[in-house]
């Protein structure tokens, strides 16, 4: 019983998929923790675990879970503790502000000032994991949330180049349907509902988005209802895929042309994984509805460590050395995940990406929904949004209601 016992967690942890439990000890040269995410990646944490210890003599275990919502209650149910894990990804802005005011993550300043910026790692990253000017954790990964798409699939559809204004964009999916391909890949669980009626929001002016965001303007008024109507009649045209949990897999298939936004640049070492050609695929930014820069979004995915852990001295020691050129690079080449300036970019479409986000001429950059609303609003949004998607809800019935808990959020 002890043996198979013993075979189920060690299967589990080499898997990537631990439920529950755990904490971080001390154990090997320079001590042992436990680095909790919600990213399953097993190829890259197995190959990842080797370089983090060589770099900072500290051995780690990823531990990760397969969905958010389990994540996040373990998380909070362990966070307080000394076995809480000594590293741990959270969500930056307003959902690592909770975290920071009741004192529950560590405060890096000393680590942005003395490691992260030397070794690559932009300052202005730093406002997104900062709650009264200090930061409370470090950089994971950034995110540029661009649309990805086979070039094949478009040269099939008659789609000569990505396009260059809304209205094309719309035409562009249309004849992506006609030749039988669904033109966007849909979100891949509840969690992501928020995407298109954000990108849907900024593509028709970005204060409105930062309106909606910050509560300065009503999800009940006209401007939010012309958005909705747009993505009910791209919804209602059969654009999107149905939700699907193996939605990069069926991307990299060429069940749909675009890759959805909110993975972006992620996308692209993910499906390549799956035996897509990088050449294969290109980028490009959703065209403005109106006469305004395209918007993109980013977010910033935080690191942080446990005030209570019992293992501060090895977490902070691995944050030290994350940043090192051998395990940024070794992040990037494996996990697509950008940490610093200094890694090497050879794909061409993620490198694009990059570029479009530091072409400020062209392009403004706005923090995603998910981190750039108070979170009780942000979960009756996804609740919402998700209803809308499945035709359980018309615009009136969803915006009325998210406009009722926006009204005692903002009050």
């Amino acid at each position: 019983m002890k043996k198979a016992l013993l075979f189920m967690i060690v299967l589990a942890t080499a898997a990537g998929f631990i439920f529950a439990g755990g904490g971080s000890q001390s154990g090997g040269a320079g001590g042992k923790i436990e680095f909790w995410n919600d990213k399953p990646n097993p190829e890259m944490y197995a190959g990842l675990a080797p370089v983090v210890t060589q770099a900072s003599g500290i051995d780690i275990e990823f531990i990760s879970y397969p969905d958010t919502a389990s994540y996040r209650t373990a998380i909070q149910q362990t966070i307080r503790q000394p076995d809480s894990p000594g590293l741990f990804t959270w969500w930056c802005a307003t959902t690592l502000e909770p975290l920071a005011r009741e004192g529950l993550v560590m405060d890096l300043t000393d680590h942005w000032k003395n490691f992260l910026i030397p070794k690559g790692v932009s300052p202005g990253l730093a406002d997104a994991v900062s709650f009264d000017g200090k930061p409370y954790g470090g950089v994971w990964n950034v995110n540029y949330n661009v649309i990805v798409y086979h070039k094949a699939i478009f040269q099939r559809a008659g789609v000569t180049r990505p396009p260059a204004t809304f209205n094309e964009f719309l035409e562009a999916c249309a004849k992506i349907k006609a030749i039988g391909v669904t033109p966007i890949s849909g979100h891949n669980d509840s969690w992501g509902s928020f995407v298109w009626f954000a990108n849907l929001a900024g593509a028709y002016d970005a204060q409105l988005y930062t309106n909606l965001c910050n509560g300065t303007e009503k999800y009940t008024g006209d401007r939010m209802r012309a958005v909705m109507a747009i993505w009910k009649d791209m919804l209602d045209k059969g654009y999107f895929t149905a939700p699907n949990r193996e939605m990069l897999r069926a991307f990299a298939g060429g069940e749909s042309a675009m890759g959805t936004m909110h993975h972006g640049n992620n996308v692209v070492p993910l499906v390549v994984d799956y035996g897509v050609n990088p050449n294969d695929l290109d980028t490009f930014i959703l065209p403005s509805i109106k006469d305004q820069k395209d918007v993109i979004y980013y977010d910033v995915t935080p690191i942080c460590i446990p005030t209570a852990t019992s293992s501060k001295t090895q977490a902070l020691k691995v944050l030290e050395h994350w940043y090192d050129p051998s395990v940024a690079q070794y992040i990037f080449d494996s996990g697509g995940l950008s940490l610093t300036s200094k890694i090497n970019i050879q794909n061409p479409v993620t490198k694009k990406g990059v570029e479009f986000a530091a072409d400020s001429n062209n392009y403004q950059l706005l923090l995603r929904f998910y981190e750039n609303t108070p979170a009780e609003l942000r979960d009756v949004v996804i609740s919402e949004m998700s209803r809308f998607i499945a035709g359980a809800g018309s615009i009136d019935q969803v915006l009325n209601t998210i406009q009722l808990k926006a009204d005692e959020v903002f009050k």
